[in-house]
């Protein structure tokens, strides 16, 4: 059945997994009387097959095609599992662009739109009519009423012929966010599902960009009364128990875990969830750590970066590194009782950092209780969300070449790269156990955390779960055809 407008999304990954990002915009649009249907796994579809889909739902009422940029990844089979490395040239995957352009040859008036996190390297790509900056609910809205109503149409700044709106998403207010998966969004028997909790983090970290940063505790948090209902509404139709919080630090603060606690611990079923935890906040405030194992935390991801204590410091994360090891130590052992896994992601090449200093790091992550994680440090000087770094890389003693690499004097680059590539090689991609969102991805694929909790990736039988994926993959489309 055709819709006034349709949004297309990916999480590329050798797992089930859905982003809540186009499902969030769809729901605001629905409330607003906007007919929307998204079509998600785009990168699983055979590009006739993708153009047939999408073709059933438009007509000339639709006015958009939305694409998220978010997930879309350039991947890489190494051994048994996939890793990710970062976007060159275009994200959008060339027959996917075919696609659209030939609906839009079809409907010449249809306007491409694209947003998302990486929305700033899609400025250059004249597939676009329209590109999107930041959170985007409230402009999107605005923006199609006016195509549906050919009325009160604003002129945006232009870069070349794409127009570019980066207004603030300030008509949207998160607290009231009442959102539920609709039936045309095709959600599986049991799936693991994104939830929004809030927005934003109390924190400034000198590398981080995302946006919202340095907010105060208990803003853009959703009412906890709406997330019960979520919760429940998905446990009646769909039967789903596991989720991805999706929030930059959960637990910024207790009162916000306390108004939660209550909520999720008065549900009649009891969920589990993986979301981002801030270990210093737990090392001040240790009763959190109680409120969250009752309210379900099934793996924690907890971003640690550097045990160099002086580039810790330097970037915010100055918590002292015999502290931070003792303490995930006696949390995974004392606390949580050897289950609930740990995730722990590290930044090499961040300031003072040494190749030294990040080995030494590696060979204790080796023994330790934890899921070691690694990502060569970026700088992005020309991104929508910049990062103190991105802004004023030289102060932190960091040069660029005309290629667009970094160097400082301990490290280039290249060699942080290198680097990351080997460690996750040989670690979160081989020795460990799944954890974090790999493992609730896995919950997808009918494995419980307690049959996964002692097994090693490079054990797993890969080809099973990628055959398992296309399996789900298959029942979404068959879901989504009965739409068309």
């Amino acid at each position: 059945m055709p819709v006034q407008f349709l949004l297309l999304t990916n999480v590329a990954s050798p797992v089930w997994q859905r982003s809540i990002g186009a499902y969030q915009i769809a729901h605001h649009c629905r409330k607003n009387l906007i007919s929307c249907q998204v079509v998600d796994f785009i990168n699983l579809f055979r590009a006739a097959e993708l153009e047939k889909i999408l073709s059933s739902f438009i007509d000339h009422s639709t006015v958009a095609i939305g694409i998220s940029s978010t997930f879309f990844n350039n991947l890489e089979t190494k051994k048994n599992f996939v890793t990710t490395s970062r976007h060159s040239g275009d994200i959008i995957p060339l027959d996917i662009k075919l696609v659209l352009q030939t609906l839009k040859q079809k409907y010449p008036k249809l306007k491409i739109i694209g947003g998302g996190a990486n929305s700033h390297q899609l400025e250059n790509d004249t597939i676009f009519d329209v590109v999107f900056h930041g959170y985007s609910e409230e402009t999107v809205v605005n923006y199609l009423k006016c195509l549906i109503t050919k009325s009160g149409y604003r002129l945006w700044p232009k870069k070349g012929n794409i127009e570019i709106v980066d207004d603030k998403n300030l008509g949207f207010d998160i607290t009231q966010l009442d959102h539920q998966w609709h039936t045309n969004d095709c959600i599986l028997q049991g799936e693991t599902l994104p939830i929004e909790i809030s927005r934003g983090c109390i924190f400034k970290c000198s590398f981080c960009s995302y946006p919202l940063n340095g907010k105060k505790k208990l803003d853009y948090l959703r009412d906890p009364a709406w997330i019960k209902d979520e919760l429940y509404r998905n446990y009646e139709e769909f039967g789903t128990v596991n989720y991805y919080f999706t929030d930059d630090t959960f637990n910024d603060s207790t009162e916000k875990l306390q108004q939660l606690h209550k909520e999720i611990t008065s549900l009649p079923f009891k969920i589990n969830f993986v979301t981002y935890l801030r270990l210093d906040l737990l090392y001040a405030h240790k009763h959190q750590l109680n409120l969250l194992k009752e309210m379900g935390l099934g793996s924690a991801f907890f971003g640690i970066e550097t045990l160099n204590h002086q580039s810790g410091k330097l970037v915010g994360k100055g918590m002292k590194p015999e502290v931070v090891k003792d303490f995930l130590y006696e949390i995974y052992y004392n606390h949580w009782n050897q289950q609930i896994p740990i995730t722990c992601s590290f930044i090499i090449g961040l300031p003072e950092e040494t190749i030294d200093s990040v080995m030494q790091t590696y060979a204790w992550s080796k023994n330790a209780p934890i899921n070691d994680l690694w990502f060569p440090l970026t700088i992005n000087t020309d991104g929508y969300y910049l990062s103190d770094f991105d802004k004023q890389y030289k102060k932190y003693g960091y040069e660029i070449d005309t290629s667009g690499e970094w160097s400082n004097q301990h490290m280039t680059q290249s060699q942080a790269l290198a680097l990351a590539e080997e460690f996750n090689a040989t670690g979160s991609y081989y020795e460990s156990a799944p954890s974090s969102w790999l493992l609730f991805s896995l919950l997808s694929h009918g494995y419980s955390i307690a049959e996964l909790k002692d097994k090693k990736l490079k054990d797993m039988h890969w080809e099973s779960i990628l055959l398992k994926k296309y399996k789900l993959f298959q029942q979404y489309k068959q879901k989504l055809l009965a739409l068309c």
